[in-house]
């Protein structure tokens, strides 16, 4: 009895040790932040306005807001890192606290609602740090040349000068939602100069002033800033054009490389590689750019910097938070189409080698996160050498795929005469395997039609090089005029493996389509075109992939299976494009086969004008 007791005490012990363990492990298991806990992504929100909350490496704990009489306003049992929405219906200060599992307190802040007609989101920003302010114009008579001034406090408006100024129709969209970037004037004030202002909203054009704000810029010695500067152009929900800055550590001597990465709940958005890396050091902003028609991707609510651990993002250093007005809607209809574009394969003969076992992941993965596309297009070099026993390997790895959707192919150089082959023997087997008699072709699926154009010979001349004859080129423009004619308003497809001059990266030096001005030439006559192309090998990701206007036919880049080239040599990166197609856009998606993950600069919508 006395053994049974003994054991009985060293199993709870043991029990003990591995429960505090457990609870330990939980309490560290978000790399961004020691221990778990919450961020307020904004301070202070509009009566009635959304305010959250954002919980990170969170274990059975308690999350509870009470006002100011001390009543409990919201209580909510929280696991795992997630979003909750705060309570805004009267003004006052709201304390937020979250609880651990043995009711210890864990984390308490205060956040304000306002009846304030402008505010900023925080009473202090750090140095260089996003600053956005807000204005309720709802109630207010403003007029058309109402305008936002910040100035130093204490100062009198219309007697002393702003640092920084705009008018109220500048507004991002969104109940109005201004950042220091877009207000003319002096930028320094939120980049080099720590003080305190206040911003002022002006009825009109003059001195009437509707309402007023006073906030400072601090500066907390090793801490980095985070900075969203978003384009003049990015008026829709969801645009994300602009430039991201990173502001550095002061005692940062040879620079810290941190990747900039989509995030949600404090932690790198899942399924997304980083966005780019960025060196903090000194006190000089270093920016990426994010390219026209880049949205934020559905479930990204802030921008994170995070250190560089490895090839992944490590422990989260900065936040900014996405505003939820600025965040890509969820989709609520159903695209009319669906489809994926690859390129560049390089199928060789042997089953087993590199180009082939990058087409196997592209297929996997576009199996699996594509499911009932519509369609596939391989935009040309399909083949290394256009073998027949390259042809045998291709086949033999589709067949692999049950769930692959009908596949569709372009000739590019190396299907053609790229290898001094015999070009009538290597376009046969071409034919035979695209079941066409022309290397140029189209079809329709689901009101839109798809183009295929190709090379018909290039004898004597740069093996490179693609040739359209004039019979192919007067097909297109007949088959363009139909296509417009019969489905209004939809986009027509049309895929070539070189590109033209001057559309995409690596051709702002020529084209290696001997008639790319012709061919350009009568695709602008149809603005709804949409023309992918391959062959360059470049990445997708900081370079111009996307060329596309208003009104305008849009040329895209579709990447590289076998390996991205990057200038100097092959990469280990393998790419490829997602298409869905809507009543009134396109949105378009990049992938890493090799990261098994998104491409966050290649999150594209191109609108249907």
């Amino acid at each position: 009895m006395k053994n049974k007791g003994k054991h009985s005490i060293f199993i709870l012990a043991g029990l003990g040790i591995l429960a505090a363990a457990a609870f330990v492990l939980a309490w560290l298991r978000f790399p961004g932040f020691v221990g778990p806990g919450f961020i307020l992504p904004a301070e202070t929100a509009g009566v009635g306005k959304a305010a959250e909350v954002c919980l990170y490496g969170v274990t059975g704990c308690r999350l509870e807001v009470t006002g100011e009489d001390g009543e409990a306003l919201l209580e909510s049992r929280v696991s795992g890192s997630e979003t909750l929405s705060l309570p805004t219906g009267a003004e006052g200060v709201y304390t937020v606290s979250l609880y651990g599992f043995f009711g210890n307190l864990i984390q308490q802040e205060c956040y304000r609602v306002t009846g304030s007609c402008i505010y900023a989101e925080q009473d202090a920003f750090q140095l260089g740090e996003s600053a956005a302010i807000r204005i309720e114009a709802e109630s207010l008579d403003l007029k058309e040349d109402a305008w936002i001034g910040i100035y130093e406090r204490g100062s009198v408006p219309g007697v002393d000068d702003s640092f920084l100024w705009t008018a109220v129709s500048d507004g991002l969209p969104g109940e109005g939602i201004f950042y220091a970037m877009q207000m003319r004037g002096s930028l320094n004030l939120f980049l080099r100069y720590t003080g305190d202002y206040t911003a002022y909203l002006f009825t009109d054009g003059g001195y009437d002033i509707a309402g007023s704000w006073d906030f400072s810029t601090v500066e907390e010695d090793g801490v980095l800033a985070l900075r969203w500067d978003p384009d003049p152009h990015a008026d829709d929900p969801g645009d994300a054009q602009g430039f991201i800055s990173l502001l550095g550590r002061p005692d940062a001597e040879d620079g810290e490389p941190v990747y900039i990465c989509w995030g949600k709940d404090g932690r790198p958005l899942e399924g997304y590689d980083p966005l780019f890396v960025l060196n903090a050091w000194d006190h000089y902003p270093v920016s990426g750019e994010i390219p026209a028609h880049t949205v934020f991707p559905a479930g990204a609510t802030e921008v994170l910097a995070c250190s560089v651990e490895g090839d992944k993002p490590g422990r989260t250093a900065a936040v900014f938070t996405i505003q939820p007005e600025l965040r890509k809607p969820a989709e609520t209809e159903e695209p009319l189409l669906t489809f994926s574009v690859l390129s560049d394969t390089h199928v060789t003969r042997r089953l087993v080698s590199h180009n082939n076992a990058n087409l196997w992941s592209a297929f996997s993965q576009l199996t699996e996160h594509l499911p009932g596309a519509d369609l596939l297009v391989i935009n040309g070099d399909i083949t290394d050498n256009g073998a027949e026993g390259e042809y045998e390997s291709l086949l033999d790895i589709q067949g692999m795929f049950r769930d692959l959707p009908p596949v569709y192919y372009t000739i590019g150089n190396h299907d053609s005469d790229k290898n001094d082959s015999d070009f009538s023997a290597v376009r046969e087997r071409f034919l035979a395997l695209t079941g066409t008699d022309t290397v140029y072709y189209s079809f329709e699926t689901a009101g839109c039609t798809f183009i295929m154009l190709g090379n018909e010979g290039a004898e004597g001349e740069d093996p490179d090089r693609a040739n359209l004859s004039d019979t192919q080129l007067t097909w297109l423009d007949e088959t363009l005029a139909a296509a417009v004619k019969e489905n209004p308003g939809r986009p027509v497809f049309i895929f070539i493996h070189q590109p033209m001059e001057g559309t995409v990266a690596a051709t702002f030096e020529g084209s290696d389509i001997a008639q790319s001005a012709e061919l350009m030439e009568i695709i602008e006559r149809y603005p709804e075109s949409v023309v992918f192309s391959g062959h360059t090998h470049r990445s997708m990701s900081g370079t111009l992939a996307l060329r596309s206007e208003d009104g305008f036919v849009s040329y895209i880049h579709d990447g590289v299976v076998s390996a991205v080239w990057d200038g100097t040599q092959d990469t280990y990166d393998s790419q490829g494009l997602a298409v869905w197609v809507y009543a009134d856009y396109i949105r378009v998606q990049g992938r890493s086969f090799a990261d098994d993950a998104w491409l966050p600069l290649c999150n594209w919508e191109i609108t249907l004008d």
